[in-house]
């Protein structure tokens, strides 16, 4: 039995689904196995293509799954918690709900809530609020990018960005199933599912979570 904290005070009911199509041929294969950096570096998407952390001339701390799973995140302000330089204001345009979170990077708060310094992607698309990344289940990692990101993610990014990076379906038919539990009526359930559809050209992913924590008095 291990004990997590986390911000959850109801039951939350997450689920992500993740599907990848390729259509690549033999030799690009080979080319894109050569390219790839050796064992254990972390691979980030920063500059909208897979490279060694150690690579990019960016500002970047990326957090692994494993590192997701070991510490029990389950919401942006886990990933506040954990990167430097990064906060949320939980109360923004006077509403205290996720739907309202501004994010804060390197002390540059934004003037208005709908004047943001840094945005939130999901796979490099912009997500409007912090609640779609909630959504997502056991994702590959988390990528906190610091500093002005305009040339790769476009406006509102002048003092970094988030990118959630789902992880890729397998090639062969698999799955898991995982809990914890902890006082206070914490729970989580976790399971998923991948696998091939048509051979290597569609894939599937299916992934859900449900976590619970009670409030204290």
């Amino acid at each position: 039995m291990k004990y997590i904290m986390t911000d959850n005070r109801k039951a939350l009911l997450k689920c992500g689904v993740a599907m990848a199509i390729g259509f690549v041929p033999v030799a690009a294969h080979a080319q894109a196995a050569d390219a790839e950096p050796s064992s254990g570096d972390i691979v980030v998407t920063a500059r909208k293509t897979g490279e060694s952390i150690l690579d990019v001339p960016l500002s970047v701390s990326a957090v692994t799954a494993a590192d997701i799973e070991k510490r029990g995140i389950t919401s942006i302000n886990d990933i506040a918690r954990l990167t430097p330089s990064v906060n949320i204001n939980n109360n923004a345009a006077s509403r205290n709900d996720r739907s309202a979170q501004q994010l804060i990077i390197r002390g540059f708060t934004p003037s208005a809530f709908t004047n943001p310094t840094a945005s939130l992607f999901i796979d490099g698309v912009p997500v409007s609020s912090s609640s779609a990344i909630s959504i997502i289940s056991s994702p590959e990692r988390v990528e906190v990018l610091k500093g002005p990101q305009s040339a790769y993610f476009g406006r509102n990014t002048f003092a970094g960005a988030i990118n959630v990076v789902n992880r890729t379906p397998g090639t062969e038919f698999g799955g898991s199933v995982a809990g914890t539990l902890g006082t206070r009526d914490l729970y989580r359930l976790h399971a998923d599912l991948e696998g091939p559809l048509i051979g290597d050209w569609l894939r599937f992913r299916i992934t859900g979570d449900r976590t619970n924590k009670g409030g204290s008095y």
